[in-house]
């Protein structure tokens, strides 16, 4: 009684442990975007200058899109191209959707000094692009 006491317990406990693993997310479920945000200008950004990158589901039209991912980022004076890394959850991407990357560069109280004016592709585009610079204009 005793030893099928154990098995269950120990068996239990197996089953609690590996339920739970699965609620935690793994580097296998995630996902990277990579690129570098620039603009062409020479204008120097101030000090306090928050560059934001943003991996979005635009599928559906008339709505708003879906934010996946986010990355803010102060420039602490340093000037352009500026690194970016964006984590997704994999299992949220789907084959038959839209998705971008855009960009922005704020100053001092979240005055917009430049902004993507373009569509970046990513993920499922013909070339199922992981790697993407983005390029922002003056926003003024």
């Amino acid at each position: 009684m005793k030893k099928a006491f154990m098995m269950v317990s120990t068996l239990a406990a197996a089953l609690v442990v590996t339920a739970c693993t699965k609620l935690i997310p793994t580097d296998t479920n995630m996902g990277h975007i990579q690129g570098n945000v620039t603009y062409r200008e020479r204008i120097a950004l101030p000090d306090d200058a928050k560059v934001t990158v943003t991996l979005e589901d635009v599928s559906l039209a008339d709505t708003p899109a879906e934010v996946l991912s986010r990355q803010t980022f102060l420039t602490d004076g340093k000037q352009p191209p500026f690194a970016y890394q964006l984590s997704y959850q994999s299992d949220q991407i789907e084959p038959n959707h839209r998705y971008i990357v855009s960009a922005r560069i704020e100053g001092q109280n979240g005055k917009l000094l430049f902004v993507s004016d373009t569509a970046y592709p990513v993920l499922t585009n013909a070339a199922k692009t992981a790697t993407q610079d983005i390029l922002v204009i003056n926003a003024q």
